[in-house]
């Protein structure tokens, strides 16, 4: 063979067959992946820096990858040089990384240079789980009743220090402890939990999870809850400053920019489904004034036809609805949803990350006021759950009175 001779006029047949079947199926995988944005409301027929943020956010959900990254390779942006260089590092597919060299290629063509390679031999940071130098922070997910697990973790002469407390959103610290354990005992409580109650130890900033522990000491105290006086001093082993004031962290996970775009006031719904959020039940404080109003108005003496019935019942719950997700409590519900949407896009369930995430926004921003909650399918189907819950304990009990009176 002649040098320069281009291969395929040498290559055997069969070789050259392979070749254009696998670009072929590359060709292919990225027009279902346009063709999946397209459906999601993407503009990617006139790519611009709008898209850049949208395209990130959808980036590790298998399908549009290829076309994700193709798309960033055409918009002449620094944002999009960015995402590149963050899904570089994310991606572990041998073609999706191609694809990520050749749209740095283009942008590089257009005066965007990608950036330099990080230096030979340095080591990403694991996490304590695998023997890290660093404080790690871990979180669970939010339970029925608001609380979550939190623990701090640093190398120890005699394994691991652990910083651990249970953290009600509104009760604040609940118990605390600061064991030192061997790595294997750590993974081995975490697998525990993980099997036992079908929850994930994600990891997060260390720096968040030291916010946490210290907002709920401070609220403990507020409310003199005894049982947490020696958290300050359990805590200076891992710091001593107080923390400051940050983003929460789902935002640098997610960009938030894209969660409110397309139908998500009615696919929110589908989280009630979720494992996590089928114990969740409004507090029965928040919930019961409603709970007695529907009960007045099924013991009322006016005659009401099926259909006035179920109005009465609908103004019950958009009360509800509009006052329980605003105000403080609005606050509150605003960090379960953050934490919860953090949680979803740590375990694989990034879709379901970005409709928490536009929950907690929606909240955060006052957009629950007026008939604004009735739209948010997640909030109505949650106060109707709660609902039927307590009115269902409440017939229990009425029936087991009545079953203790005895009848001459």
């Amino acid at each position: 063979m002649e040098r320069g001779t281009p291969c395929f006029w040498t290559c055997p047949a069969p070789a050259l067959e392979k070749t254009l079947i696998k670009k072929k199926s590359q060709t292919d995988a990225l027009r279902a992946g346009l063709q999946r944005l397209r459906e999601r409301g993407l503009a990617v027929d006139a790519p611009s820096s709008a898209l850049v943020g949208p395209l990130r956010s959808y980036f590790g959900e298998g399908e549009a990858d290829l076309a994700i990254v193709f798309l960033l390779g055409r918009i002449p942006d620094p944002a999009s040089l960015e995402a590149l260089n963050v899904l570089e590092a994310a991606a572990t597919d041998k073609e999706i990384k191609k694809e990520i060299r050749r749209s740095f290629f283009k942008l590089a063509q257009k005066g965007l240079i990608p950036p330099k390679p990080a230096v030979a031999g340095a080591e990403l940071k694991r996490p304590i789980l695998g023997s890290s130098p660093e404080i790690e922070g871990y979180l669970s997910s939010v339970d029925g009743a608001g609380g979550r697990l939190v623990w701090l973790a640093r190398p120890h002469a005699g394994g691991v220090q652990l910083l651990q407390g249970m953290v009600n959103d509104r009760e604040g610290l609940l118990r605390a402890g600061a064991p030192v354990v061997r790595r294997k005992e750590l993974r081995r409580m975490a697998q525990e939990i993980k099997e036992k109650h079908g929850v994930t130890m994600i990891s997060i900033p260390w720096e968040y999870g030291d916010q946490i522990l210290w907002e709920g000491f401070e609220k403990a105290k507020s409310l003199g809850r005894s049982g947490v006086e020696d958290f300050s001093s359990l805590r200076s082993a891992f710091t001593s400053a107080k923390p400051g004031a940050a983003p929460h962290p789902v935002y640098g996970r997610l960009d938030p920019g894209g969660v409110r775009s397309g139908a998500w006031r009615e696919l929110s719904r589908r989280l009630l489904d979720l494992p996590e959020f089928r114990p969740w039940i409004l507090d029965e404080d928040w919930i019961m004034p409603y709970t007695n109003e529907i009960q007045h108005a099924q013991e009322s003496r006016l005659v009401l036809n099926e259909l006035q019935k179920e109005e009465r019942v609908a103004g019950i719950v958009r009360d509800a609805a509009r006052e329980i997700f605003s105000g403080e409590r609005g606050k509150i519900y605003q960090r379960r949803m953050e934490d919860m949407a953090l949680y979803l896009a740590e375990t694989g369930r990034k879709e379901e990350g970005r409709l928490a995430l536009a929950l907690a926004l929606a909240i955060g921003e006052g957009e629950v006021g007026g008939l604004g909650a009735l739209d948010i399918s997640f909030l109505t189907g949650l106060v109707q759950k709660s609902l039927a819950f307590y009115l269902s304990q409440a017939k229990a009990k009425a029936a087991e009175e009545s079953s203790l009176i005895v009848k001459p």
